[in-house]
């Protein structure tokens, strides 16, 4: 699944104004209480193509998306193996307990750069459960401009 860099940009503003406002409540579309000898889960990492270019010190707050599909009874956290030095990963990055259908946003997984070496990277997004790990390649290109 690849997305426009408009949609991109789209999703990136809504996704970033739901985070950021300030929520009372359970929302709507959240999944009911599940128990803890619930064992239910059955959920897997849809692995988008996604790649950012930025500079070494780009200011910005950057990230990668993170979509689900299935059902989840513990938090999924995001995390990244094979980052290059220099790169801040923010965390938590988690999801609460819920459900998805492979097509939205759980995670925005944010990172900052400082510093960081020119050249072409690929980590690896990394999600759990703490029961199961998930994993899918994405590219980091470091450049004096982009």
């Amino acid at each position: 699944m690849k997305f426009s860099r408009t949609a991109l940009r789209i999703v990136t503003a809504v996704v970033a104004a739901t985070m950021l406002a300030p929520v009372s409540g359970t929302p709507v579309s959240a999944a009911p209480a599940r128990t803890a000898t619930d064992t239910s889960s059955t959920w897997k990492l849809v692995p988008l193509e996604q790649r950012i270019c930025a500079t070494p010190d780009d200011p910005r707050t950057l990230y990668y998306f993170v979509v689900l599909d299935g059902t989840w009874s513990a938090p999924i956290t995001a995390d990244y193996a094979g980052m290059p030095a220099g790169v801040e990963v923010y965390s938590p990055l988690t999801a609460l307990p819920g459900s998805g259908d492979g097509h939205y946003v759980q995670i925005l997984a944010a990172f900052r750069l400082n510093g960081v070496a020119p050249g072409r990277y690929v980590p690896r997004l990394r999600v759990t459960d703490g029961t199961v790990t998930q994993s899918a390649p994405v590219v980091l290109d470091i450049r004096a401009s982009c």
